[in-house]
């Protein structure tokens, strides 16, 4: 089927979509971050009038050179600008926006007080905040930018602080009536993987609830060690005994699993990932596995191999979370009961409008944009 086609039909289903997607159920966790971006100052003319170091190669020169004269550097901040971050934060606005009812779980704040910079999620979703955001400072250049983060908060998060924060009974109640959930940035909460055990045992094998849509996504997995990654990939065969569990990953994510699978090596791209990805499934045994980066993405589920291109724009005005909202695109198609190519599309479509606006689309919104593809 013609990628132009295929956008078409997921218009046109999605168009239908509103009385579903309403009706389901979903508990995304469990990270939350406070991101603030600054511009660092190379002069300053005068109290307004500066200006910027547009490149980290200039920033580094700059840090070089003050060492080389024998000074500590020091460095101006200026246009700090606090913003929403984190993985679930965002798949909660995205999949909330789209019409899913959503009940977010996260480091966002103290008990009955969510930080200011979690309003988009909260006007999307009822939040749970278990702990206080961790917080990312943010030096931004043109070209890259360089995060200094805190993230201890997140080191708090555990199945103990969720049953104390949440209630025990509202947890397994919430749980009953969910049709998916979604576990994010699993290297990011040094206590997820026995949050996951904990909760197979206490709420998956125990409930006799129907098979809910679970999706797991590993974040960045640059500092993960094999051993630890292959826990945490034996803990998502035992949630698909009684669920049927979604793996997404980057691309870049997507080459470090394979290696840890010992898989053979290969040159990811459009041609080849929906291939990675059916052997990926095939040797984590979940039901679905995605992969995704820029320039295209593929799923494989069952015998399904599907891969689709993304539309390119040169003028991004924001690249952070588009992976969050490929995934809320992706699943809300999954739980619409869709085949994955149409959930491929909206995925890429979701991601997409984001891309362009800085802004999770509506459904409405997501129906107009197929439409331009």
């Amino acid at each position: 089927m013609a990628e132009r086609h295929v956008a078409r039909h997921t218009g046109e289903r999605l168009f239908g979509s509103r009385a579903q997607l309403l009706k389901r159920v979903c508990l995304v966790g469990f990270d939350g971050l406070v991101e603030e971006s600054f511009r660092v100052v190379d002069h300053r003319r005068s109290g307004d009038q500066y200006t910027v170091l547009a490149t980290i190669e200039q920033f580094l020169t700059r840090v070089r050179k003050e060492e080389d004269e024998g000074e500590s550097p020091r460095l101006e901040l200026v246009e700090g600008h606090p913003r929403m971050s984190g993985s679930a934060p965002w798949f909660t606005s995205a999949l909330g926006a789209l019409g899913a009812q959503v009940h977010f779980l996260g480091a966002c704040g103290k008990p009955g007080c969510v930080h200011r910079a979690f309003a988009e999620a909260e006007r999307r979703a009822t939040v749970y905040p278990l702990a206080p955001p961790a917080y990312e400072r943010v030096l931004e250049f043109n070209d890259s930018r360089v995060s200094l983060g805190d993230y201890r908060p997140l080191g708090e998060i555990t199945w103990e602080l969720l049953e104390e924060r949440v209630g025990g009974e509202a947890l397994r109640d919430l749980w009953a009536k969910a049709h998916f959930a979604a576990f994010l940035n699993w290297s990011r909460l040094p206590h997820l993987s026995l949050l996951w055990k904990r909760l197979l045992s206490e709420l998956c094998h125990a409930s006799g609830s129907p098979r809910k849509l679970l999706l797991f996504d590993l974040g960045d997995l640059r500092h993960a060690t094999d051993a630890d990654l292959l826990c945490a990939l034996k803990i998502l065969a035992e949630f698909q005994a009684s669920h049927d569990v979604m793996l997404s990953l980057n691309d870049r994510e997507s080459e470090v699993v394979a290696r840890a699978l010992h898989l053979p090596g290969t040159d990811l791209d459009f041609t080849s990932a929906p291939s990675l990805a059916a052997a990926i499934r095939e040797k984590v045994g979940v039901s679905t596995v995605m992969i995704h980066c820029p320039r295209f993405a593929a799923a494989a589920e069952g015998a399904s191999e599907e891969g689709l291109q993304t539309p390119h724009t040169t003028k991004p005005k924001i690249v952070l979370q588009a992976g969050d909202h490929f995934n809320a695109g992706f699943c809300a198609g999954r739980l619409l009961g869709w085949k994955i190519v149409h959930c491929l599309q909206l995925g890429i479509a979701c991601a997409g409008f984001y891309v362009r606006h800085a802004a999770s689309p509506t459904r409405e919104q997501l129906v107009r944009f197929l439409q331009t593809l």
